[in-house]
């Protein structure tokens, strides 16, 4: 008895992405709690507050929903590949307002944290952008291109 193919290779592939994607920033937010989980409340200005509120949904939307929309994807539901973009860039933007803001009140950027903790630069730009080419690569009207050496192989 043949087994029945339920899922393609690409299906397989994304939902790896999206379970390696939630265990690293996870292991990332539990190893650096505190500069994940801030209180709002602990500033006084409103507009950092906003901000904190921003940046707290844009973590959560980067290391959760991004990966739960690539689940859903790879189990059929491609109209989840819509909602990637703002998945991903929703942190990084966030945090680039909370940096022009933290500028314009104290004179200064906050960007050493990139040095001091290089593990960030994952988190704020490799793994939004890692996000935004997997959008582009799961764009529902390019076509499937197989390389001309594969068109030869014999299929299963």
């Amino acid at each position: 008895m043949k087994r029945q193919k339920k899922l393609a290779q690409i299906d397989y592939v994304v939902s790896l992405m999206g379970a390696m994607m939630l265990v690293c920033f996870w292991l990332i937010i539990s190893t650096l709690p505190d500069f994940f989980f801030i209180n709002p409340q602990g500033t006084s200005s409103e507009i950092r507050r906003a901000e904190l509120v921003l940046s707290t949904i844009g973590w959560i939307l980067l290391s959760t929903v991004a990966p739960l929309l690539l689940f859903l994807y790879a189990a059929g539901l491609h109209g989840a590949r819509k909602f990637l973009p703002v998945a991903a860039l929703w942190w990084p933007i966030s945090l680039t307002i909370s940096q022009v803001t933290v500028y314009i009140l104290d004179g200064a950027f906050y960007l050493d944290y990139l040095v001091k903790f290089p593990i960030f630069i994952f988190t704020d730009i490799i793994l939004p952008i890692f996000v935004l080419i997997l959008w582009h690569d799961l764009r529902e009207d390019k076509p499937l291109e197989i390389h001309e050496d594969a068109r030869d192989l014999p299929q299963p």
